[in-house]
């Protein structure tokens, strides 16, 4: 027999296609130009609960989806049909009856007669439900990782108790500033800081006559009084135990003066509440400016120093 007598060619593609047809897990389907079926897959019945593929002849995806799906699909295939272009990975949701939902990405293509005329269109949907539950996972995930992160970064810069700005990040904070002001100067402006320093007088005896727990709860009242007597561009600090730092952009030494000596008024009159007792305390406190030193460590020196000839010369006080 010789080989062009007969020609398998024909049986072997009808063969292919069934075998495909019926074994792909991705779902197949044929449509005329109206977008009706003309041919299914067996995945595309199961999918949607037909016994036999011929269940679908004549049918559109009106009778199975939901209209905003099925209008959605009806518009891409007609617009195969009039541009003979395929659309190729569209993700399409499917919201079923039972409230579950169904991911698919599904490439269409213009389906051409042996003349080469648009006769309607095929695709196949792919379920990527899996898929995009895990991406949505990540999404969620990679959320509550940059929430953390946030978190985290905001536990290293805050104390813990007072929620005031802590001594590390003074530092930080005054090394920004200070490169920011010599910028200044280079371009021939001013820029001026300074910084008010203070300590609880005698809070060692708050916490050995009224306990630990106590002298927390006036960490946390004093912090409470620097944030409502200082401007939203001062930055408020706990620098140590009984120890705060107020950092005062574009202020003068008399001006930041003005602020420590006025919250040195307010907390002395502030009637400190302690369970049943209420007591009164004060604070003695320095001020220095960033043009009296030639460095950060000095700058801040100043402060503590002039903190301390406030505490020698008899407390409740603020030194410049």
């Amino acid at each position: 027999m010789k080989k062009d007598d007969l020609d398998l060619t024909p049986i072997i593609e009808n063969v292919v296609l069934k075998t495909i047809l019926n074994n792909s897990t991705d779902t197949i389907y044929f449509k005329d130009l109206k977008s009706r079926f003309i041919y299914n897959s067996r995945a595309h019945a199961d999918q949607l609960n037909e016994p036999e593929t011929s269940m679908f002849l004549g049918k559109t995806d009106f009778d199975y989806f939901p209209p905003q799906f099925a209008k959605a699909a009806f518009d891409i295939e007609q617009n195969i049909i009039k541009t003979g272009q395929p659309q190729i990975d569209v993700i399409e949701k499917w919201d079923k009856p039972n409230g579950d939902i169904q991911w698919l990405m599904s490439s269409k293509y213009p389906l051409y007669d042996e003349d080469n005329n648009i006769i309607g269109t095929w695709g196949i949907s792919k379920d990527i439900t899996k898929l995009k539950e895990a991406e949505e996972q990540l999404v969620k995930l990679n959320k509550e990782l940059t929430e953390a992160n946030h978190r985290l970064e905001i536990l290293s810069i805050r104390d813990g108790l007072s929620g005031l700005y802590n001594h590390r990040h003074l530092f930080e904070t005054l090394q920004a500033n200070e490169i920011q002001r010599i910028r200044h100067v280079k371009h021939g402006q001013e820029m001026i800081y300074s910084l008010v320093v203070f300590d609880v007088d005698d809070f060692k005896t708050i916490n050995d006559t009224y306990g630990h727990l106590s002298g927390d709860k006036v960490i946390n009242q004093i912090a409470g009084i620097i944030l409502k007597n200082t401007r939203a561009s001062d930055m408020c600090f706990r620098t140590g135990g009984d120890e705060f730092a107020i950092l005062l952009i574009n202020t003068s030494l008399q001006s930041a003066f003005t602020v420590a000596e006025h919250l040195r008024q307010v907390i002395s009159k502030h009637d400190f509440i302690l369970g049943e007792n209420s007591i009164n305390i004060t604070i003695s406190a320095g001020v220095s400016t960033c043009t009296q030193a030639n460095s950060i460590d000095e700058f801040v020196g100043l402060a503590d120093t002039r903190m301390y000839v406030s505490k020698n010369n008899g407390k409740n006080r603020v030194s410049q």
